[in-house]
């Protein structure tokens, strides 16, 4: 529009100072002809000196992205009625659009001519890489999906004019499991209990029964309640534990009367069996820092912990419940495990400890402030964190903020001590740094010294005080756990993964690169690989990093051979296949000015300059007939 003014604006100035003295009386009517004929052919000159446009901008075509995860089949059915009519759907959307492509798991182009052939198997619904791809091209998205969209808040980012399209749907009645809570590790005898997330479709679900399986054989089954549409509960089952050192299946069966998809009504998990307790902690002067710890050890570690308090001289507690336990009890629980830490008095079991040549923890506590008379006060030194020396747990604790952590009470450690340490701390963070926490490792068996109280405090403080509690605390354990008698370089970080996401691994040795031998246990027998083909999985660590993930795997059972041993891999079916409440709502194309294509120019057209030639031509005769110079 601008260039078009200053094109109208120089034909008029031109046009009048060539005509505006030249009309005599009997000349105005052919004069006022000519200068008409000179603004147009000066306004058309200007015109393609400035690249005006030869017609305003017209609407681009949208980008059409096509939701492909297996989550329209769950909601839509099988059928080939329901399939077909996704499929018209789909290419109706496309019309008027050369450019499709499909989302789900990934990004891919498609023709118009492909979604007559597709059927949704995605094991994910991401739509980041859809809108990139449209503002990079500068068009609208048009999504077709059906509501439930990992990465909602993508969304927010698209181009202007963007919209979504929601098919209708008949709410189907479904109920599934969604979320099963099992440890990855338990000690045979054991009573473990088992929680399982039921969560309903569109239409709901009656009331139905959830049984429980070990290796095949059933433990019990527990109720399941009526659920309105996109609802959720919760139910426990207790799963007692076998004799024997093995590797079970647990598997969660939902039978709910009118379930109209069965792919989500199971959900499998593995649990490694062994004849000791993985882990036993021991307090003889039990505080803040003992709860706090318990925290990590078996949250950040999923590792199954049994816990004894000694609350007076000769009278101990198992942790939780606060049932009485005997001593002679505790020292055979703590003889047999495979990581024990002792809190408090660290002599409470010298021939037991001297003998283990497993992981342990020996943590000396403070002792407790006196009390101040009347007239007097008294206040415990105060010593601050100051850093994390060069050790094998330094990689994992650096960057965290020592020099804003709460204070610690500490307790000395021995000077007899021979070790690397792990953390120092300065008294009033002033004066020189004395050790705190002190490892060594003596033929495989990894030692861990700890002095003073206090550590709580930073659990407690939360934000970065608790993020630093967290990672010091699990950094520590992950470096013990290599030593109780798992020897495996890399195993699954949990029970259970689903298809579609990435597979979660555990360093448990120092290789940064592990080779992993990934075998699917036929679905037949259910036993061994029975002669399937194997995969070589490369693990890949960072440096002083314990987690790691490889690119997703089928539903399935694998076995897993890594250096040091094997281990059990389940991936259940995708998450597209649990019902959950639309996250994206049908759009119109409203929000903002819809984007466009590049106006025409008129230089590109041929008539401006035949007109222009023309013009002028005419213009020249006309003033030679009416007698103008």
């Amino acid at each position: 529009m601008i260039r078009w003014s200053i094109a109208i604006a120089l034909g008029l100035v031109v046009a009048w100072l060539a005509y505006a003295r030249s009309a005599t009386p009997g000349q105005r009517g052919r004069v006022t002809l000519l200068a008409l004929v000179r603004f147009v052919a000066v306004m058309l000159v200007a015109a393609l000196l400035v690249g005006a446009p030869s017609a305003p901008p017209s609407p681009a075509a949208p980008l059409v992205a096509i939701d492909a995860s297996a989550s329209w089949r769950r909601a839509h059915g099988d059928d080939s009625t329901a399939v077909r009519a996704l499929r018209t759907t789909w290419q109706s959307a496309a019309n008027g659009s050369d450019a499709v492509v499909l989302l789900g798991d990934s990004l891919r182009d498609v023709s118009r001519g492909d979604l007559a052939r597709l059927t949704p198997n995605d094991r994910a619904s991401r739509i980041r890489g859809a809108v990139d791809r449209a503002a990079a091209l500068g068009r609208p998205l048009l999504l077709v999906t059906d509501g439930e969209i990992d990465d909602a808040e993508a969304l927010g980012d698209a181009p202007a004019g963007s919209s979504v399209r929601i098919p209708k749907q008949a709410p189907r009645r479904d109920a599934a499991i969604a979320d099963l809570t099992v440890p990855s590790s338990a000690t045979a005898g054991d009573t473990l209990q088992v929680a399982a997330l039921i969560a309903s479709g569109a239409a709901g679900s009656t009331d139905g029964t959830m049984q429980l399986t070990l290796d095949g054989s059933a433990v019990g089954t527990v109720p399941v309640p009526t659920l309105a549409a996109f609802a959720t509960t919760r139910v426990t089952l207790a799963l007692p534990i076998p004799r024997g050192a093995k590797t079970a299946i647990v598997q969660a069966v939902l039978h709910v009367a009118g379930d109209v998809e069965p792919r989500n009504d199971t959900l499998s998990a593995a649990i490694e069996i062994g004849d000791r307790p993985p882990a036993v902690f021991v307090s003889t002067a039990p505080d803040l820092d003992v709860r706090e710890v318990l925290v990590v050890l078996r949250g950040a570690l999923s590792l199954p912990t049994r816990a004894y308090l000694r609350i007076a001289p000769g009278v101990w507690r198992e942790e939780g419940s606060f049932a009485p336990i005997k001593e002679a009890e505790v020292r055979a629980r703590a003889a047999a495990a495979g990581m024990l830490i002792v809190h408090g008095d660290t002599s409470w079991a010298p021939k037991t400890l001297g003998a283990m040549r497993r992981a342990r923890a020996l943590w000396v506590p403070a002792p407790p402030t006196a009390l101040a008379r009347a007239g007097e006060s008294t206040r415990a030194a105060e010593w601050y964190a100051s850093g994390a020396p060069v050790s094998p747990l330094s990689g994992s604790l650096s960057g965290l903020p020592w020099d804003s952590l709460p204070p610690l009470t500490l307790a000395g450690v021995p000077r007899s001590v021979n070790g690397t340490t792990v953390l120092e701390a300065k008294l009033g963070k002033n004066g020189q740094a004395v050790p705190a926490i002190v490892a060594r490792e003596d033929a495989g068996m990894r030692t861990l010294i700890v002095s003073g109280s206090g550590y709580a405090g930073w659990a407690m403080r939360g934000g970065r005080s608790g993020e630093a509690f967290a990672a010091l605390w699990g950094t520590i354990f992950d470096w013990l756990v290599v030593g109780r008698g798992d020897q495996r370089s890399a195993r699954p970080a949990s029970s259970w993964m689903r298809s579609g996401e990435p597979v979660h691994w555990r360093r448990g040795g120092t290789d940064s690169v592990v080779i992993a031998i990934v075998s699917r246990r036929s679905a037949t027998t259910g036993g061994g690989a029975n002669g399937a083909a194997s995969d070589t999985v490369p693990i890949r660590f960072a440096a002083g990093g314990v987690e790691s993930t490889t690119p997703s795997l089928a539903s399935g059972v694998y076995d897993v051979r890594t250096t040091g041993g094997a281990a059990v891999l389940v991936v259940n079916a995708s998450r597209e296949w649990i019902p959950r409440a639309p996250t994206v709502r049908e759009t119109s194309a409203a929000r903002g000015t819809r984007s466009t294509t590049d106006a025409p120019r008129l230089s590109d057209a041929w008539w401006p300059f035949v007109a222009v030639l023309l013009l002028l031509c005419f213009e020249w005769i006309g003033r030679r007939v009416a007698g103008l110079r």
